[in-house]
């Protein structure tokens, strides 16, 4: 691993998690809350400043960061604390960050599709039906454009891909359209040992011929979305044990990943590089957006369900027991870390 792909996981990782850590600033501050400490790593502070009564501090481990509220009930301003805003402040301050996450994963798309739209953007029309195959035996043509996946809206031929992955070989619900018309059709995919998973037999590799501003903008939503489904999909194949465990990575694995790419992408020139890079912080802009609200405790959206519970009793949860449902989720969070960052390392070793 050499120090250029360290120098890019770096900035990918910085990037992500302070705007994450912003998005829970910027909102609480709009809702009076105070902010104590805005800070992006971990362990002893570097460098730091204070503006606008919020310290913000730069720690030397860049794995994470942290945006902390003021829970003094003795502060000059009791009613600026976190724990004394109404709960929909509260719900919309930790909401933003992993919202921020996904706003920041759609510049990075409209960037990207910007930069080589043909490249990375294929449309869901078909341009092979393999002899022999499923697709084929079920009526579907070249020429034909898949516009739904089991009644769930498709534009993109990875979506397709995506879904096909976590497939348990379950007979799926087409829709499509032939010469202006809508049809649907149920295909029974088939197990492909060369590709271990099951297919259809259909062939995607049509891009768009025009990239007007409306396409840009129309088209990295729908990247956007197939990297939040690609999350999804992926949780829900570890959840169904159709993808190991050995497939999730953490820090020292996206340092792993980012070096692989920056190997084969800087043959092509900076160009290449710099879409690659920014292809890796969408995806993990979007991944980290999901993954915090899992709704699990020490994760944004383990807070959230804490938070709609006082919503709907009127009622607080006491700090007593939402401390210790925190301290017990950031306990087994760090455990996975630990068990994660184990695997990454194995994993390299063995390269």
């Amino acid at each position: 691993m050499n120090f250029v792909s360290v120098l890019y996981t770096l900035i990918i990782l910085c990037i992500v998690v302070i705007v994450h850590e912003f998005g829970h600033m910027i909102v609480a501050k709009s809702n009076g809350i105070f902010v104590k400490e805005f800070w992006v790593g971990f362990g002893p502070t570097l460098l730091s400043f204070t503006k606008n009564d919020t310290k913000f501090c730069l720690k030397p481990i860049p794995f994470g960061g942290a945006c902390v509220f003021e829970d003094d009930p003795e502060c000059p301003d009791p009613s600026r604390l976190f724990v004394k805003s109404g709960v929909w402040a509260r719900i919309m301050t930790i909401f933003a960050g992993p919202f921020f996450n996904i706003i920041l994963a759609f510049v990075f798309s409209v960037l990207i599709i910007s930069m080589s739209g043909s490249s990375v953007v294929t449309t869901t029309e078909l341009v092979e039906v393999n002899s022999g195959s499923p697709a084929e035996a079920a009526g579907l043509k070249t020429g034909d454009t898949i516009i739904k996946y089991n009644g769930k809206k498709v534009d993109l031929a990875t979506e397709v891909i995506i879904y096909n992955i976590v497939s348990d070989g379950s007979p799926v619900r087409l829709t499509y359209t032939r010469g202006g018309s809508e049809y649907e059709v149920v295909v029974t995919p088939e197990f492909d040992k060369e590709y271990d998973r099951y297919m259809f037999g259909i062939v995607f590799g049509k891009s768009l011929d025009k990239w007007s501003s409306v396409n840009i903008l129309k088209y990295s939503c729908y990247y956007v979305r197939m990297n939040i489904r690609s999350t999804v999909q992926g949780l829900k194949g570890l959840i169904l044990r159709r993808i190991g465990a050995d497939s999730i990575s953490g820090p020292v694995g996206m340092a792993g990943m980012v070096n692989d790419i920056y190997n084969e992408a800087r043959e092509e020139g900076l160009p290449t590089v710099v879409l690659n890079m920014l292809n890796l912080a969408l995806i993990f802009s979007a991944s980290l957006g999901i993954m915090n609200l899992l709704p699990l405790p020490g994760l944004d959206g383990g807070k959230l369900i804490i938070l709609f519970i006082e919503a709907i009793r009127r009622k607080p949860i006491s700090r007593e027991k939402e401390a210790i449902v925190n301290f017990v989720g950031f306990a087994l969070l760090m455990m996975i870390m630990v068990i994660v960052m184990y695997n990454d390392i194995l994993k390299i070793l063995r390269k």
